[in-house]
């Protein structure tokens, strides 16, 4: 289908970020029973949940970036068949608090930080969590998406969280890097299944980087020093990182013990990647996909607008110390996942929404061992942001599952959750459930069953 060109929608503003469906919804909504067409499957019981920049108030047209504003929790919950609820929320920061004539939200808190929180959703040790990078704590949600408090996980967290923890299938264990303005170093934590929070290694870095991701193996942890940098001049405008020529993209291999008397650097091409699908050891290199950017934040100060992320793998020779890039998917995609029960390991299928600039379409089923992609074309006006994967119960084999994603449909300006059988990708979905209003773009979300 022919991708939809969203920065048409929604006038009169001029910043394409606060149009078509990256505009704020202003409401929040309640909304039961609602309609499907096909057949949801009796096993998917939980919520999926989703989150994104909702700014309010009046963003000012010029500066304002995509990456700002406070965040809002978008929630659908499945059971017995049926779409019982949708709602959305706000989290409650201090701008939010003020705006809406709501309480400030009570917990701990990182320093200067307004605290907005919009860019995951997920649960950890039982609890769901809003969380943002670069110095933001968490923000504790109930079951339906209400702000509960700030969290720095019983004391635990030394600074702010991530927007990209990622879990170890085999330890149950949350690995994560964190970065803050005016901090030299990054710091390599681990939450375990308790929910606490332990340092394990501070890795110094020369120019204040933005790490939004990083990944791991069974032995290694990837860590992304690319030319992203902390800009004091662009301080109190909206959005402080840009892109900065005279830092070295390069990616550091650290043992996930830690020992940074062991960590390696190695130099990339110069790009910079939001997103690192997975990664796995193979024999004496590590081998990690990527979706890179060939530069960003250098013209556009207000979004990732300026290149066409590509799907790239990246093997680097731990013997030699080179690094080696084969592009795995030409088409611009973004926002990838996989089945989250091979992180770490050697793998077979990812899973990502097209983008290029502010251009959105189908999802995208990659074959990263032969190259192969396979679509799904969601229907006219219809584009999808990141695809999850859920899998089956009785899981035979890596793609035996669900592919759930909020779908925008510009026909009706509202959104539905399709559902889609990884292993039928390119056919019609097994499911759409309509939802009574616009879910925006926005970033990351999860599949969270309810407790058996």
């Amino acid at each position: 289908m022919p991708e939809l060109d969203l920065a048409s929608i929604h006038l009169p503003h001029t910043n394409p970020y606060l149009m078509g469906n990256f505009a704020p919804v202003l409401t929040e909504t309640t909304a039961f029973d609602l309609p499907v067409e096909g057949e949801i499957p009796r096993e998917l019981e939980g919520r999926l949940l989703r989150i994104g920049p909702n700014p309010t108030g009046t963003p000012d047209e010029q500066t304002h970036h995509w990456f700002m504003g406070s965040g809002m929790a978008h929630g659908l919950r499945l059971r017995g068949g049926k779409a019982e609820w949708y709602r959305n929320r706000f989290v409650v920061d201090d701008i939010t608090a003020s705006s809406l004539g709501r309480p400030p939200l009570p917990g701990p808190r990182n320093g200067r930080y307004k605290n907005v929180v919009n860019t995951n959703i997920l649960d950890i040790a039982g609890r769901t969590y809003a969380t943002v990078e670069a110095g933001g704590l968490p923000v504790e949600l109930t079951y339906t998406l209400e702000s509960a408090a700030r969290s720095d996980f019983r004391g635990s967290l030394q600074h702010g969280f991530v927007a990209h923890p990622k879990l170890d299938p085999k330890t149950g264990e949350l690995h994560a890097i964190t970065y803050e303005p005016g901090l030299s170093n990054l710091s390599y934590i681990v939450v375990g299944k308790d929910g606490l929070s332990r340092s394990v290694a501070e890795i110094a870095v020369p120019n204040n980087p933005m790490v939004h991701d990083m990944g791991f193996t069974a032995t290694k942890v990837i860590v992304l020093d690319l030319p992203v940098t902390f800009n004091k001049a662009e301080v109190g405008r909206s959005f402080p990182y840009t892109w900065n020529a005279q830092s070295p993209a390069r990616v550091g291999i650290l043992p996930r013990s830690g020992n940074v008397a062991e960590l390696r650097w190695f130099e990339a091409p110069a790009c910079f990647v939001f997103h690192i699908m997975n990664a796995f050891d193979r024999d004496n290199t590590v081998v990690l996909d990527v979706v890179r950017h060939s530069h960003t934040f250098d013209q556009d100060r207000r979004g990732p607008s300026e290149a066409v992320p590509r799907l790239a793998r990246w093997t680097i020779d731990l013997a030699t110390g080179s690094l080696q890039e084969s592009i795995l998917e030409e088409r611009g995609c973004e926002f990838p996942r996989f089945n989250d029960a091979y992180a770490g390991q050697a793998y077979k299928y990812g899973y990502t929404a097209s983008m290029e600039g502010l251009r959105f379409g189908p999802a995208y089923k990659h074959d990263v061992s032969t190259g192969r992609t396979e679509v799904h074309d969601y229907g006219p006006s219809c584009v999808t942001l990141e695809p999850v994967f859920v899998p089956k119960q009785a899981a035979s084999a890596e793609d035996d599952g669900w592919i759930i994603s909020f779908v925008y449909d510009a026909a009706r300006d509202a959104s539905d959750v399709v559902i889609v059988d990884a292993q039928a990708f390119s056919e019609a979905p097994v499911a759409r459930i309509r939802l009574p209003v616009r879910v925006p773009f926005g970033f990351h979300g999860n599949w969270v069953p309810d407790p058996v």
